[in-house]
């Protein structure tokens, strides 16, 4: 159950999961399962005591020998299609994606995991990349990435699993317009994808976000792997509910990579954690939301 409300210009939010409440607006660091990298694993303890809901990947998720006590939120792995090699794979209901290693990703299997392991769940999506120039091709990767979204809606059932509708976009009328349509179609959560490459343009970032928010107003929205403070502070200032990044570790691995050894890594990586959740937090509590109306009737409103 997704709540927000709107105080004295500000919003929050609360989702309610099997796992446990999750207060918004908050960053959610990323791990791995699996033992590729051996830091995560060291560092994973540590990150319920620092967020409410920890995010991984599809791919990595099926890798757990224990899950976490804690909320989870599992993206579907769709940047498997980026794979030299891969393909899509188009049915009547749905379309998977198949590696050059013969690994399938196919909705059906992804929801079912989510359904049984995840509190929050993206949609499998087909990334737009920024080389991606030609329309015909922008707008049939958007097209399969709403196919599979509206099939996970239509077979999510009664779970409750809080489901995030993947959007794909190259400009904020492509945003928009794919916004409107998860709006339109009950989604709770929306989840814009394909912003990494665009790391170097934190204002194509705000512009993206800025389009989706006011397309979506009373859906909860999450951006995945923005979790530079700037792009925060900005990102508050629309209302954006939540991001995500492992940045707070990839940089601990760099340091430790130097001849500092991993438990060095494991304290820089928990001081960087500490940093960027209390630079989230700080920045998201002083913000002010300007147009967000409390909503009604699918929503529950606490204003």
């Amino acid at each position: 159950m997704y709540e927000y409300k709107i105080h004295k210009g500000s919003r929050s939010a609360l989702i309610r999961s099997k796992h446990g409440d999750i207060r918004l607006p908050a960053f959610m660091p990323v791990t791995t399962f699996g033992g590729k990298y051996p830091l995560d694993s060291l560092v994973r303890p540590y990150l319920p005591r620092l967020s409410d809901c920890i995010m991984v990947s599809y791919h990595y998720a099926k890798q757990m020998k224990k899950r976490p006590s804690c909320p989870l939120f599992i993206d579907s792995g769709g940047f498997a299609g980026l794979f030299e090699g891969s393909e899509f794979i188009e049915l009547p209901d749905r379309v998977c994606i198949r590696t050059k290693d013969g690994d399938l990703i196919d909705p059906e299997n992804v929801l079912a995991f989510q359904k049984e392991q995840a509190d929050l769940a993206a949609t499998v999506d087909f990334i737009i990349p920024p080389d991606v120039t030609d329309e015909t091709e922008r707008r049939r990767r958007m097209r399969l990435t709403v196919k599979n979204a509206l099939y996970a809606r239509e077979h999510a059932g009664d779970s409750q699993l809080m489901l995030y509708a993947s959007l794909q976009c190259w400009d904020e009328r492509s945003a928009a317009e794919c916004a409107k349509v998860y709006a339109s179609a009950g989604f709770e959560g929306i989840a814009v994808g394909g912003m990494v490459p665009h790391a170097s343009d934190p204002e194509y970032i705000i512009r993206i976000a800025d389009a989706v928010r006011e397309a979506a107003p009373e859906c909860a929205v999450h951006l995945f792997g923005c979790g530079n403070r700037t792009i925060l502070r900005k990102l508050g200032e629309l209302g954006i509910d939540s991001a995500d990044s492992s940045s707070y570790v990839r940089s601990a691995v760099n340091d430790s990579a130097i001849g500092k050894g991993i438990h060095n890594g494991l304290h820089t990586a928990i001081r960087n954690l500490k940093d960027s959740a209390a630079a989230a937090n700080d920045v998201w509590k002083q913000v002010k939301i300007p147009n967000i109306r409390a909503s009604s009737g699918a929503f529950e409103s606490l204003a």
